[in-house]
Order: C-alpha cells, then sequence, then structure tokens
C-alpha cells in the first residue's frame, strides 16, 4: 500500500519527538559531564559550595551566557559582565576555566535546565526558559568533618609536607600562606587562613576534590587527593576558622613576656639595693 503524505499535524508531531528525544540524549550526556567537570565545586538544590547552587540556574540565565561562563570566564571578567562581577565578589575568585568544549558545555546547559534560554535575554531574566529537569538531583554530600586531633595532626602535616601526598602531589605550603601554628606558608597563591569561613565545608571540600585553578589543574591532573587527605585538610581549614583571631607567630608574644619579667626584676633589685 502506498504511505499517505504527512499531514501538518503529524510532520509537528514528528519534528517535536524527535526534537524531545535529542534534547533527553542532551541532557543524558551533560549529567555525566556535570559529574565530571562541575559537581565538586557546585549543587543542584543542595545549597552553595565552593560556587553557587545551580538550581534553576536555567531560568536565571541566557543559555548563551552559561555557555560562555562555562568555556571562558576569564571573557566575561574581562568585559566587566555584571553578573559575572557579582559570583565573583560573593566567593572571592573568578571561577577555574576547566577546558570544557563548547559543545560539553551546550549539554551541561541543557542537563541544568537551560537548553531553550533565548540568548537574548537579560542575565536575570526568568522567562523563557524551563527549570531544572527532574533527573537533576543534588548529589550525596559526604558527613560533617568532626574535628580532631589525629585529623588536625593528619592535615597540618600534609599542608606542610611533613607527609606526603598519596598520588605526589606538591604540598600546599609551597605556594599557600596560612596562619596557623606551626605553619609558614608561601606567597605565591592565596591565602587559605580563611578558606573554610568563605566557603563553608561543601565548598573547601569541593576545591580540594578537583583543583581545577589554572595552576594547580596542571600540578595535581594526574595527582588528585584521596578522601582521607581531603578530610584531614578540610579539617585543619575548619579547625583555623574556628578560632576567633588567626593564629600568629608565638614569638612575639614569648618576648613581650620575657621583657616585662626583666622589667620587674630590675624594679626589684633597685628597690632592695636603696
Amino acid at each position: 500500500m502506498p504511505h499517505s503524505p504527512l499531514t501538518p499535524i503529524r510532520l509537528f508531531v514528528a519534528i517535536m519527538l524527535v526534537a524531545a528525544v535529542a534534547g533527553t540524549a542532551r541532557a543524558d550526556g551533560g549529567k555525566e559531564l556535570f559529574d565530571k567537570h562541575c559537581a565538586s565545586c557546585h549543587t543542584i538544590g543542595g545549597g552553595d559550595g565552593g560556587g553557587p547552587d545551580l538550581k534553576g540556574v536555567g531560568a536565571k540565565h541566557p543559555a548563551e551566557w552559561l555557555v560562555k561562563l562555562i568555556t571562558d570566564p576569564g571573557k566575561l571578567t574581562a568585559e566587566k559582565d555584571p553578573a559575572q562581577a557579582e559570583l565573583v565578589k560573593k566567593y572571592g575568585f573568578e571561577m577555574p576555566n576547566v577546558g570544557v568544549s563548547r559543545g560539553d558545555a551546550e549539554k551541561i546547559v541543557a542537563f541544568l535546565g537551560g537548553g531553550n534560554a533565548p540568548a537574548s535575554a537579560g542575565a536575570g531574566s526568568d522567562k523563557g526558559a524551563p527549570a531544572a529537569p527532574a533527573q537533576a538531583e543534588p548529589p550525596r554530600q559526604p558527613a560533617e568533618v568532626v574535628v580532631t586531633r589525629e585529623l588536625l595532626a593528619t592535615g597540618r602535616d600534609l599542608f606542610t609536607g611533613k607527609q606526603r601526598f598519596a598520588k605526589g602531589g606538591a604540598p600546599c605550603v609551597s605556594c599557600h600562606r596560612f596562619d596557623y601554628p606551626g605553619i609558614y606558608g608561601g606567597a605565591l597563591a592565596a591565602d587559605l587562613t580563611n578558606l573554610y569561613g568563605k566557603m563553608g565545608e561543601a565548598g573547601v571540600r569541593g576545591v580540594l576534590k578537583s583543583l581545577s585553578f589554572p595552576v594547580m589543574k596542571k600540578i595535581y591532573a594526574e595527582r588528585p587527593l584521596t578522601e582521607e587527605e581531603a578530610t584531614a585538610l578540610t579539617a585543619l581549614f575548619k579547625d583555623a576558622a574556628a578560632r576567633k583571631h588567626p593564629a600568629s607567630d608565638p614569638y612575639p608574644a614569648a618576648g613581650l613576656g620575657f621583657f616585662a619579667i626583666c622589667m620587674i626584676a630590675v624594679l626589684l633589685f633597685k628597690r632592695r639595693t636603696k
């Protein structure tokens, strides 16, 4: 029997079915890419971490803006994009370029529910974009770190290099300053004294898991931290944040105490000689 020609309605339905299947495939691929490149710092409904919670982000920003943020965040900073400037101000640093291609970025954006967001929409527009897909469940968060003497000792030894990282990565003290008893860090990179205070536990764990900042990415690309190492360092940063005042070098205080004792001794000696 000869096939009947497609009516406009059938043709429309067929196109919609193909688009739906393609969109689902892109979203599914985006989930895998999100888990690989983004989940270490971002959650979907689990709250802010190393970066903002991305639940509903597709309804807040146009797809093209999100793609640009993923593929070339430095360009947005150079353009003084207001939304990017707000993020940098809030989190204290620019999102690192993790080397995601445009095609993969589009899949991630589709997974986040921004696949149909209009490129011409404003950065704060809530129109024209669907909500995040139902499959975008928040990843499970590890249990909160309980700071113990053993964890602090391990974290301090790992930070200073007294204990080597299992995969051979360079110790944190090589580049980072960290104002904490017994630790005297470098000055080539960011001061980590208040890292926990700025980012919280989920954020610190995300940073330690990804280590995707430009210089660190090259150093740790094949030398990721183990879960135990990340936990010990998180405990160290958490303890530093719990102190009301940054720990300082004990020697100036000791010197002042010694000076005070000497002065008292001199005054007592003078009284006896009178």
